[in-house]
C-alpha cells in the first residue's frame, strides 16, 4: 500500500540519503569497514632500519599500525576522518630491540619478534657476513627469522672495536651477523706444549688433532681450524683430504671430519698434492669458499690454486676446479692463503702474488706482484692479518720441512707498498741451523685476532712439523706433527714480535685477554 502523501521519485531520494550519511557515519567513527593491513596489533617491522620511528608512518590509511623500523611504532597515524582506529599502537614485543637500527650491526625481526628485552632467542648462523677490520663498527643489518632481537657485540680491546652484534675481527674471515656479541669473560682455553715438542692437541675423542698447513675462521663463537690430513700408513705426504677441527676456547677441539676428501681424478685425485686449505666468507654471497694449492707430487709441476665451496662453515665442500680468471688463466703458484675484509677478499702467494678477487670469489680479477721477502732465499707458507689498520704479511724462509726464522712486511692496503720490518721471533742463529729460537721451531700458517670486552689477542699458529730440527728425515710422519699457538706482542702500530716461548698460557675468548 502506498503512503498517501509521497511519490516513488521521493523516496528513492530519501533512501539514498540515508545509506550516504551511515557510510560517512562509520568511516568517521573507525568502526565499519576499515583497513585490515597489519594495523592491529603492529607486527611488520621495516626491513634495514631506515625509518626513524615517526608518528604516523606506520601504516597506510586508517590502519596506522605498521611498525617503523628499527624503533618506536607509528603513533597510530590520525587519519582525514577522525581518531586513530583501536590497535593503531604497537602492543608489548612489537617494538624492534636494541640493533636494529641499520649501522648497529644488530638484527632486524621476523613479523613475529617477540620481546623487546634484548635477548637472543634465534641465532642466523649463515647470515650474511659483516666486516670488520678491528678498527671501526660494522655497518648495517641482516633479516632475522624470527625470535627476540640480539644483543650488541662486545666494546672495543687493543686491536679496535667489534662490530656491534658480530665476533668478526681483523685478520680473519670472520663471523657473521645474527651471532650474540662477545661475553665479558670466558671460555678460558690453556695451552700447552714445551718449546721442543710443541702442543699435542687431543680431540674430544681422545685423538691426535690433525689438521695442518691451514687456517681458522671464526663464526659466532666458534673457531673452526682446517688444514691437511696426513695418513699413519705413508710418508708420500700426498693428498688424503682437508680436515676441520672446532673449538669455542682455542683449546678444546671436537673434529668435524673431513670437509673436503680426495677426489676421484683430477688436481686432488689420487697422486697429488693439496696442501695450504684456507677458507674465507665471500663478503658478497656469504658462502663459504675454501682455497688451496694442489700440484703433481713433486710440488712444482702442473701446480695452481684450487677452490670448493659450501653454503655452512663446516658442510662437506663441494669442489670446483682451478681458480681462474676470465680468459682461464690459472693461478699457477705454489704455497698460498686467503683473506678477506671490508675491503674484498683475496689470494696471496708465496711468491708475493696478491689475487683481487671477484664479488662471487669464484674468480681471480686482478694479479699484483708485492715485494714481501725479507731474504734473498725466497717465501713460503703466506700469513697475512691486519691489526690497528696496518697488514701484516709473514712468511718463511724455504727450508723444507725445516724450521727457519720467519720474517714479517707491513703495508697500508693488500695491493699497496710493504715494507719489511724483520724476524717474528728473536734470532741467535742466523744461518738458520740450529737455534731454537727459528720462530719457535715452526712455520706460520695462520693469525687468529679474538676480540673480547676488553681486549683483542692476536693468536700466531705456526706448524711445528715431523722432524722439525732434523737435517736426514724431516716432514716423514707429518700426522705427528705437532701445533705452536703464541700470543703476538704489539710494540708499534708497525711491530710485532713473539718475544718469549709460553710453554703454558692461557687465553679469556670473552674478555679477550691473555695470561700466563
Amino acid at each position: 500500500m502506498k503512503h498517501p502523501s509521497w511519490s516513488q521519485g521521493t523516496f528513492a531520494t530519501f533512501a539514498i540519503s540515508i545509506f550516504v550519511a551511515f557510510v560517512l557515519g562509520c568511516s568517521s567513527s573507525g568502526g565499519g569497514l576499515q583497513n585490515t593491513s597489519p594495523g592491529s596489533g603492529g607486527r611488520t617491522p621495516a626491513i634495514g632500519g631506515a625509518a626513524a620511528g615517526a608518528g604516523g608512518t606506520g601504516g597506510p590509511g586508517p590502519a596506522g599500525g605498521s611498525v617503523a623500523s628499527g624503533g618506536t611504532s607509528s603513533s597510530g597515524g590520525s587519519n582525514a576522518g577522525g581518531v586513530a582506529p583501536t590497535g593503531g599502537v604497537t602492543p608489548t614485543g612489537g617494538v624492534t630491540t636494541t640493533g636494529g637500527v641499520a649501522g648497529s650491526g644488530g638484527t632486524l625481526l621476523s613479523p613475529d619478534a617477540g620481546s623487546a628485552d634484548g635477548r637472543a632467542d634465534v641465532a642466523v648462523l649463515d647470515a650474511p657476513q659483516i666486516k670488520v677490520d678491528g678498527s671501526g663498527t660494522g655497518s648495517g643489518g641482516a633479516l632475522g627469522t624470527g625470535g627476540s632481537s640480539l644483543a650488541t657485540g662486545g666494546t672495543s680491546g687493543a686491536g679496535g672495536s667489534t662490530g656491534t652484534g658480530g665476533v668478526t675481527a681483523t685478520g680473519g674471515v670472520a663471523g657473521t651477523t645474527g651471532c650474540t656479541g662477545a661475553a665479558g669473560s670466558g671460555p678460558i682455553g690453556t695451552l700447552a706444549g714445551d718449546l721442543a715438542t710443541g702442543i699435542a692437541f687431543k680431540d674430544t675423542d681422545g685423538k691426535a688433532v690433525n689438521a695442518h698447513g691451514g687456517g681458522i675462521i671464526q663464526v659466532c663463537d666458534t673457531f673452526y681450524m682446517h688444514g691437511e690430513y696426513f695418513l699413519s700408513t705413508t710418508t708420500d705426504n700426498n693428498f688424503n683430504g682437508f680436515s676441520m677441527y672446532s673449538s669455542k676456547d682455542l683449546a678444546t677441539w671436537k673434529n668435524e671430519g673431513l670437509i673436503l676428501p680426495q677426489q676421484a681424478s683430477g688436481e686432488l685425485g689420487p697422486n697429488r698434492k693439496g696442501e695450504r686449505p684456507h677458507i674465507i666468507k665471500c663478503p658478497a654471497t656469504g658462502e663459504f669458499v675454501l682455497y688451496a694449492h694442489a700440484a703433481d707430487v713433486t710440488y712444482q709441476a702442473d701446480k695452481e690454486v684450487v677452490y670448493a665451496t659450501s653454503p655452512t662453515v663446516n658442510g662437506k665442500y663441494s669442489y670446483k676446479g682451478p681458480l681462474t680468471n676470465a680468459s682461464g688463466a690459472t693461478a699457477s703458484h705454489s704455497d698460498m692463503s686467503a683473506y678477506a675484509d671490508e675491503t674484498g677478499a683475496y689470494v696471496i702467494t708465496e711468491s708475493g702474488h696478491v689475487y683481487t678477487l671477484s664479488t662471487d670469489c669464484h674468480s681471480w680479477l686482478s694479479d699484483k706482484t708485492v715485494s714481501v721477502n725479507c731474504t734473498s732465499g725466497g717465501s713460503e707458507s703466506p700469513t697475512v692479518f691486519k691489526a690497528n689498520g696496518t697488514y701484516y704479511w709473514i712468511g718463511s724462509n724455504k727450508t723444507g720441512w725445516r724450521a727457519n726464522n720467519n720474517f714479517y712486511s707491513t703495508a697500508s692496503s693488500m695491493t699497496g707498498t710493504w715494507t719489511c720490518q724483520g724476524y717474528i721471533a728473536p734470532v741467535t742463529d742466523t744461518a738458520d741451523t740450529i737455534s731454537d729460537e727459528r720462530t719457535w721451531l715452526s712455520q706460520s700458517t695462520w693469525v687468529q685476532p679474538v676480540v673480547g670486552s676488553k681486549g683483542t689477542v692476536f693468536v700466531y699458529w705456526g706448524d711445528h712439523w715431523y722432524g722439525t730440527t732434523d737435517t736426514s728425515n724431516p716432514g716423514k710422519h707429518n700426522d705427528q706433527a705437532t701445533y705452536v699457538f703464541q700470543p703476538i706482542v704489539f710494540s708499534t702500530s708497525t711491530k710485532m714480535l713473539l718475544p718469549t716461548y709460553q710453554s703454558t698460557w692461557k687465553i679469556d675468548v670473552g674478555a679477550g685477554t691473555w695470561s700466563q
